[in-house]
């Protein structure tokens, strides 16, 4: 095994058929591509985009947050829990691509049974 190779981050995925459905879960590196074929074809799905980015605030917009004591009483507070605008806790988020982000990675959910699963990453550091 060359340097390069073992130097590269791992990719762990776990796979299960739910209710008809392939459900692929993802931890380690993130920059990959899962090719899921299935009886009703093939299908490529790739992590979130943004993933790891975090939006920064620009350092020279005067539009930044401040520890302001009057915070507290004002009206463009987060509505409370109550509101019918609240999604529901009970509801999963599904992506329309088949592509959620977790806490540890991201999920792939194909809508078949797959066949056949070929994980592809980039193979330089």
């Amino acid at each position: 095994m060359s340097e390069a190779a073992a130097e590269l981050p791992t990719v762990e995925y776990t796979t299960r058929i739910e209710d008809g459905q392939t459900i692929i879960d993802v931890t380690g590196e993130t920059e990959v591509a899962f090719i899921v074929q299935s009886d009703g074809g093939e299908r490529i799905y790739f992590p979130p985009e943004d993933m790891d980015e975090k939006p920064a605030g620009d350092p020279d917009s005067p539009y930044q947050p401040s520890d302001s004591p009057y915070e507290a009483d004002s009206p463009y507070q987060p509505a409370d829990a109550d509101s019918p605008y609240q999604p529901s806790e009970e509801e999963e988020e599904t992506s329309t691509r088949g592509v959620t982000e977790t806490r540890t990675g991201f999920k792939i959910t194909h809508p078949e049974p797959a066949c056949e699963i070929t994980v592809v990453r980039r193979t330089e550091v």
